[in-house]
């Protein structure tokens, strides 16, 4: 629970970043690439690899389609309910094309906490899960997903002040994400300890098609539109990062 904290309390101190300096949508793009070539790495090497060596390819491709599919309906309900379109648009805090209703406070709450928890509960599920078989940190898990978490918070915070939402609501939402985010860390890792391997390696692999998936339609759709040709370069070097990172302290 303290390392999904470590990971997962970026995005409260992003966001607050966020309401002060009113970052631009560029800033933000490079953040988006970078963590999107660390998301990549750490589903590759951290969740989806683990998983396989826990209990083979056929239970690791059934988790990953799993958690890619459950992402997409999960996010596609979401846009279409409660109106998110872009969770990380800094025009208007990720929450898409509004009409006047959607633009009601209650709604932006609901919409952010649903969608960060989207994002925040499997990889927080995923430390948890890493502590079952290694009682040492994966610091590449908690590195890529405290950088992924930044952008999020900054562009949120961003386009929230500027749709009228107050500092204090913007900031106690993202708080009460990251409290369910570390509860679901401690509870995997209390649920699972004596857990068969397959049901592991599922739950692993869920987390890195839903990381998989959200990389895919919510990072980098958001960091091409602004940085183009630089998203290659920035989230190359991310992955490169991430990579080194998680095979340095394995």
């Amino acid at each position: 629970m303290f390392w999904s904290f470590v990971a997962m309390v970026p995005v409260v101190i992003s966001s607050w970043l966020g309401i002060t300096l009113m970052p631009s949508r560029r800033v933000s793009a490079f953040f988006l690439a970078l963590s999107a070539g660390m998301l990549i790495a750490l589903l590759s090497y951290d969740l989806v690899q683990e998983a396989y060596r826990l209990a083979g390819n056929g239970v690791m491709v059934f988790g990953f389609m799993a958690g890619l599919f459950t992402y997409i309906g999960a996010n596609q309900i979401v846009a279409r309910v409660i109106g998110i379109g872009r969770r990380c648009s800094a025009d208007c805090g990720g929450l898409g094309n509004l009409t006047h209703l959607q633009q009601k406070e209650r709604s932006t709450a609901m919409a952010l906490v649903v969608g960060c928890a989207l994002d925040g509960i499997p990889e927080s599920m995923s430390i948890g899960i890493s502590f079952l078989e290694n009682p040492l940190v994966s610091a590449s898990v908690i590195l890529a997903v405290a950088v992924a978490n930044i952008p999020e918070g900054l562009a949120s915070g961003a386009g929230l002040k500027r749709s009228g939402v107050s500092r204090l609501k913007i900031l106690s939402v993202w708080v009460s994400v990251v409290v369910v985010c570390v509860l679901s860390s401690g509870l995997a890792f209390v649920v699972l300890n004596d857990a068969p391997n397959a049901i592991k390696a599922f739950i692993t692999a869920f987390a890195g098609g839903g990381v998989m998936a959200m990389t895919f339609q919510a990072v980098i759709p958001e960091a091409y539109e602004e940085i183009r040709d630089w998203l290659s370069v920035v989230g190359g070097s991310g992955f490169a990062i991430a990579f080194s990172v998680s095979h340095l302290f394995h």
